[in-house]
């Protein structure tokens, strides 16, 4: 019975100390390069979200979600024990707090948007919430090590579809 007790108690342990582990990650931080990203897969995302818009929406939609959807060469992540920061092709990094509370940011062009960084099921979730949408960045860090999958879904009440695609890096 003492073995039992002893065992549950490790499990909790472990289970209150998993969060903190992965906030702590070793292995996601750096630099990951892609030379081969295109772009012909976020416009086909493009086009597909926005296939269902009238004539008069559809390009207007297309320029704004192009403009904000580039094919990123460079991600560079860090990560310390309170803050998580998202950098893309040497852009201002976007920083967030560690503990997954929303904070104010600022793009280069001005919009303000809610920003937050969570953990979940080894995946780092970033999220940018404006006034007329929100971007959701998931990354994957494949078995390797090296590769690094970025999942992007972009959602608003303009679209009748989000727009979701996948960009791949590796670490440098």
């Amino acid at each position: 019975m003492r073995v039992k007790i002893l065992a549950v108690s490790a499990c909790l342990v472990a289970l209150a100390l998993a969060p903190a582990a992965r906030a702590d990650n070793p292995a996601l931080p750096g630099v990951y390069v892609n030379e081969q990203q295109n772009g012909a897969a976020i416009g086909t995302a493009i086009d597909a979200a926005i296939e269902k818009m009238n004539f008069i929406k559809r390009p207007i939609a297309r320029s704004r979600l192009k403009k904000t959807n580039a094919a990123h060469h460079l991600v560079t992540i860090g990560l310390t024990a309170q803050e998580i920061s998202v950098a893309f092709d040497g852009n201002q990094p976007v920083r967030m707090p560690a503990d997954g509370r929303a904070a104010k940011w600022t793009r280069e062009d001005g919009e303000v948007f809610d920003v937050a960084a969570s953990w979940t099921n080894d995946q780092l979730v970033q999220s940018f919430k404006a006034a007329d949408g929100e971007r959701i960045n998931t990354f994957t860090l494949g078995p390797d090590g090296r590769a690094l999958e970025v999942q992007v879904e972009v959602k608003s009440p303009q679209l009748p579809e989000p727009v979701r695609y996948a960009l791949t890096f590796q670490r440098q």
